[in-house]
């Protein structure tokens, strides 16, 4: 699987960087501040250049479900609110987030899709002229008004040979009906009879077949890279079609969640007399039972009223013959459903169970009915779940197992199963590194290490000096202020070795299933790199063709870097902690082997304009559209009060799964470590070590029916943990010499001190 763009995190000048997993992509950003001056205080309010326009997300539903309601006499009713609408999820009544009419549409909103199915896939002359004659209709109802179509319309037709349809949605009636005339739809969907990785069994002969629950499988796949409403119309006869369960793909689970997604609603309209009782979704809600290669029996009504769709008899019984008033009739009344209808949102409950199906019901004012989808099947994915088999522990608790259990063939298993509930301290982990017996301990203890870079401190690290006073705190404060207005512009170009090791999990997922696992493993290694960070012009550039990348672990290519640590990101994040709504508090004191740091937290909310947060790519459509929405974010620097160096910086993005459960990702976060380095002779305060963590969802890459497309996946952590080491400043250097040449007289054959200059 090809890795591509996953996440950043730029914090003007701070570039965060993950790759993988289908390609999604996290910014934080920050506009650059106004350089500051030698007398800057934490009252100043720079001038914020903001890098560009961004989406603001509203608090959507996991799902959008579209509805339609009707009084007594078969009216649709227009002008509902929120208030007249009642939803149920297995009986439960469940919050509706978002609810908009299809009268007052929001902006993104496009015009519905009308979708036209002909399925002349039979073998008898008698229903094939059936449905040429819906063609004619359909024909002569698109060259009304000139041709001229009040809506997007789509052609699918079902051949013996595949599958057609038409190149994009149109709105040129005239173009449309000479393609149903015809029967000429530009696009072939779907091949029969040719060797492919599609669903669909094989006959007698050995060639793929189609079947009617393919064909919808493949329509509803083809039309999620079409945004909005879709009315489908099936011009075809009620035959009982069979849902397969082939491998991990269950097709009952996968057709209704296709079309789902695809927010397509089944008009079914009926060349053949109808059945005398129209089974409704019986089997949907049993079709997730585990009985490999065993079919679930569908009519093809039971798929249209499982999506809130109406079945319409186009057959007139006393001439034994189709009616072309009827189906006229019924191509207005789904035109009609299609432009009349209100789309809401709501959030599944959480499940450890796969496939469970869930029924769902509308209720709105006494005497209407409303129409919907009969009912989903929720998955684990759809939310983040906790590692199973997770013992927290205190640093004291983990250092005792360490020393007890270290070197045994169970340990490592066990340790990478330990989840920290407080910080390690540097000289604690260099003490617990020391203890470990092999790699995979040592894996294990630097990933829960790293992961703990932003909990609180074990109890007892914490000085017991008393709050220095408001005075002193300023004091502080503006000293820090002062050093990052005269240190941090002041460094030299220079470059450095940069050594990383990425942690993932080692799990590789089955790309044909639909049933994606809902947690993850312990982290492990899954590369090791070292290179050369090039620092110019206050820019920061990692040599990628110097790195030496290693990859340690098999499986699914997912990696996550990191660029930018270099960069003024202390003046971005402390100058905007230190203005506007934003909160700047003293924290505690913290033990630091020159002395006590001290320690304070800050909060900048979502409504500075400095901070954005975007994902590249979202499932939907293409693989192409990129989220994007500002987000806050809080965190704390320990500085040396005496000099005002920032000696370490921790920040989280206000990520909330369950405030945003629609956004890609629900945490981002970056630690770095600083301390004296030498460049150029001169001593300076630079990183010497960074974390960065992310969590947020995978993307899967399935293909049902022989269609590949993307899908959100379960949850995943990566960690990366950076040092830096080997600071020499651009240029050339020089050093005077005596004019002796030194030669070591201890070795053999050594000359005596020579007199003369070095040649």
């Amino acid at each position: 699987m090809a890795p591509s763009k996953l996440r950043t995190l730029y914090f003007a000048g701070l570039f965060f960087l993950a790759c993988g997993s289908g390609g999604r992509a996290l910014a934080l950003q920050t506009g650059p501040p106004t350089p500051a001056s030698q007398n800057s205080t934490p009252d100043r309010k720079p001038a914020w250049e903001p890098l560009g326009p961004a989406t603001f997300v509203q608090r959507d539903g996991l799902f959008r479900i579209d509805v339609t309601v009707s009084d007594s006499s078969g009216n649709l009713v227009p002008g509902l609110e929120a208030r007249d609408f009642t939803l149920f999820d297995n009986g439960h009544p469940t919050r509706i987030f978002t609810l908009q009419s299809s009268t007052t549409p929001a902006a993104s909103e496009p015009l519905p899709e009308l979708i036209f199915v002909f399925d002349e896939d039979y073998h008898s002359n008698e229903l094939r002229a059936r449905i040429e004659l819906a063609e004619q209709v359909v024909a002569r109802s698109l060259r009304e008004n000139g041709g001229h179509l009040a809506q997007p319309v789509f052609l699918y037709r079902i051949a013996h040979e595949g599958l057609y349809a038409s190149a994009k949605p149109s709105m040129d009636g005239n173009l449309l009906a000479e393609e149903a005339e015809k029967r000429r739809e530009p696009r072939l969907v779907w091949l029969a009879g040719v060797k492919s990785s599609g669903r669909f069994p094989l006959d007698q002969a050995g060639r793929q077949t189609f079947r009617t629950i393919g064909v919808l499988g493949l329509i509803a796949t083809d039309q999620r890279n079409i945004a909005g409403r879709k009315m489908l119309v099936w011009f075809g006869n009620s035959s009982v079609v069979s849902a397969w369960r082939w491998c991990n793909l269950n097709e009952t689970i996968e057709l209704s969640t296709r079309l789902r997604e695809a927010r397509i609603t089944v008009n079914q309209v009926l060349v053949t007399p109808g059945p005398e009782r129209i089974t409704e979704a019986e089997n949907f809600d049993t079709a997730a039972e585990d009985k490999p290669k065993e079919p679930v029996r569908l009519w093809v009504p039971a798929i249209a009223l499982q999506t809130g769709g109406l079945v319409l008899n186009s057959w007139n019984q006393e001439k034994s013959r189709i009616s072309a008033d009827a189906v006229h009739g019924a191509i207005e009344r789904s035109a009609a459903e299609s432009r009349a209808f209100y789309s809401l949102t709501f959030d599944p409950p959480r499940t450890e169970h796969p496939d469970e199906y869930h029924h769902v019901a509308v209720v709105s004012r006494p005497g209407l009915t409303a129409h919907t989808v009969g009912g989903y099947y929720n998955q684990p994915v759809y939310f983040d779940h906790p590692r199973p088999n997770v013992e927290r522990v205190t640093v004291s608790q983990m250092e005792d197992a360490i020393r007890r259990e270290a070197g045994g063939p169970d340990f490592p298993l066990r340790l990478g199963n330990m989840e920290l509930t407080e910080r390690v301290m540097s000289d604690k982990r260099i003490q617990l590194l020391a203890l470990v017996r092999n790699d995979r301990e040592r894996e294990a203890l630097v990933a829960i290490a790293d992961l703990s870079e932003f909990l609180p401190l074990p109890s007892g690290e914490t000085p017991a000096d008393p709050f220095p006073g408001r005075e002193a705190e300023l004091d502080i404060l503006n000293r820090t202020f002062d050093y990052l207005a005269d240190a941090i512009h002041k460094l030299p170009d220079f470059f450095a070795t940069r050594t990383a090791v990425s942690y993932q999990e080692p799990q590789v997922r089955d790309e044909d299933s639909c049933r994606n696992r809902a947690t993850e493993q312990a982290l492990r290694v899954a590369f090791a790199s070292r290179g050369t960070v090039l620092y110019r012009n206050g820019a920061e550039v990692v040599d990628a063709e110097k790195t030496n990348r290693k990859r340690l672990l098999r499986g699914r290519e997912r990696t996550l870097d990191t660029h930018g640590i270099f960069g003024p990101v202390l003046a971005s994040v402390l100058t905007a902690a230190a203005t506007g709504q934003s909160t700047l508090t003293w924290s505690r004191w913290e033990r630091s082997d020159p002395g006590n740091l001290a320690v304070f937290r800050f909060v900048v909310p979502s409504t500075a304009p400095i901070f954005e947060v975007t994902y590249c790519c979202l499932p939907e459509g293409d693989g192409t559209q990129v989220y994007r929405n500002m987000t806050g974010y809080h965190g704390e620097f320990a500085v040396d009060p005496s000099s005002g160096a920032i000696m370490r910086l921790a920040i989280e993005a206000d990520l909330d799964e369950d405030r945003a459960p629609q956004s890609p990702l629900i945490r981002s976060a970056l630690m770095v470590d600083y301390g004296p380095v030498e460049i150029g002779g001169k001593r300076y305060i630079s990183p010497i070590r960074s974390v960065s963590v992310s969590r947020g969802r995978t993307l899967t890459f399935m293909r049902d029916w022989g269609i590949p497309f993307i899908v959100y996946g379960p949850y995943e952590t990566l960690v990366n943990d950076f040092s830096f080491s080997d600071y020499h400043k651009f240029g050339s250097e020089s050093r005077i010499l005596t004019g002796f040449e030194e030669i070591n007289e201890t070795e053999p054959g050594a000359r005596q001190k020579s007199a003369r200059p070095p040649q």
